[in-house]
C-alpha cells in the first residue's frame, strides 16, 4: 500500500536541506512516537550518505521494542528536492520512503512523504499507522524548522 502526506512548510528550501540531511532530525521529528537508537556503526554524527546501511534498535513510545530498522538511502538530489530510502522495521518487510518538496513562494516549500508499505497481514494497520506518524512528523519538522529560521 501507498500513504501519501503532505504539508506546507513556512521555510525556504535551503534552510530544510540543511536540516533534512542530518540523522539527529529524523530522531527529533519521530519523537516521541517512535524511538531509533543506532547499533553497530551506525554513527549519527555526520550527514546522511547515499548506499550506506544505517541500523537502528526501533521502540514504540521508547518503552516498546519493534526490532531492527535498517536505512538505505539511494538518493538525496538537491537539484530535484528529493530523497529516496529503502528501509525495513521488524515485521514490516518494506518502507520504501520518498521525501520531495517545493518551492511554493520565496518563504513556503510544500513537502510531501510518500511511503511504500509492505508488512504481509500487518500492512493495512501500518498504512493507517504511516498515516498518524508522518502527520506528527510533519508537526515536529516545523517546530524544528521554526527554530532554524
Amino acid at each position: 500500500m501507498i500513504a501519501t502526506i503532505s504539508t506546507t512548510f513556512n521555510v525556504t528550501p535551503k534552510i530544510l536541506w540543511r536540516e533534512i540531511v542530518k540523522p539527529k532530525s529524523l530522531r527529533f521529528v519521530s519523537a516521541p512516537i517512535l524511538y531509533f537508537l543506532p547499533t553497530d556503526n551506525t554513527d549519527l554524527s555526520k550527514d546522511w550518505q547515499i548506499n550506506r546501511e544505517y541500523n537502528f534498535k526501533s521502540f514504540f513510545l521508547k518503552i516498546i521494542p519493534l526490532g531492527e530498522h535498517k536505512v538505505i538511502l539511494n538518493k538525496i538530489d538537491i537539484v530535484s528536492n528529493e530523497i529516496i530510502s529503502n528501509e525495513s522495521i521488524g515485521l514490516i518487510k518494506v518502507w520504501n520512503h520518498t521525501i520531495n518538496f517545493n518551492a511554493i513562494n520565496s518563504r513556503q516549500i510544500e513537502y510531501t512523504d510518500t511511503i511504500e508499505i509492505k508488512a504481509g497481514l500487518l500492512t493495512f494497520f501500518i498504512w493507517l499507522f504511516s498515516h498518524i506518524f508522518y502527520r506528527h512528523r510533519h508537526k515536529r519538522w516545523k517546530i524544528l524548522l521554526r527554530s532554524k529560521n
